[in-house]
């Protein structure tokens, strides 16, 4: 059995692959940043300050939310963008692939051409499928985590203001 490694996957995959390579690390950034970020420690306190402090509690309630929600967002494009980066380096493949074949038609297609081309169009899926997947694991996780937090600050908020 002829196994691939990571470094001829990645010549398989093309240019593409650095942009899978980005996401990957924006992915990672973003999971990093909201693990610290929505903490409890970090949220509440801060976020009750800001609510005792603000002329309009419930606004600034509101705003605490949004960028809550803003940052568990960027999980959300990862996860839509990286497979349609898949995708597209799953049509470039099959382009080539057929694009190869046509060119080469009077000498017999060779099973090469065809090959090259094919293994960029699963390479990328691949790819694109691993930063998405988890991506969306996490987008999921950590909306719910900034759910909780600002039902613990809206709780919070009342038992001060009551």
């Amino acid at each position: 059995m002829n196994t691939i490694t990571f470094e001829t996957a990645w010549k398989y995959g093309g240019h593409l692959m650095w942009v899978l390579a980005f996401f990957s690390v924006m992915e990672l950034a973003t999971i990093l940043y909201l693990w610290i970020s929505q903490r409890r420690g970090a949220v509440l306190p801060d976020g009750l300050a800001r609510i005792k402090a603000a002329s309009d509690p419930a606004a600034e309630g509101g705003r605490i939310a949004t960028a809550l929600y803003a940052a568990v967002d960027w999980l959300a494009d990862i996860a839509a963008i990286a497979p349609l980066v898949g995708l597209l380096g799953t049509v470039l493949g099959m382009f080539q692939a057929f694009g190869g074949i046509a060119a080469d038609v009077t000498a017999g297609a060779k099973p090469v051409v065809l090959a090259q081309g094919v293994s960029q169009a699963i390479v990328t899926t691949i790819f694109g499928l691993a930063v998405a997947i988890p991506a969306l694991v996490f987008h999921a996780f950590f909306r719910r985590r900034a759910a909780k937090r600002i039902a613990e600050l809206e709780e919070k908020a009342d038992e001060i203001s009551a």
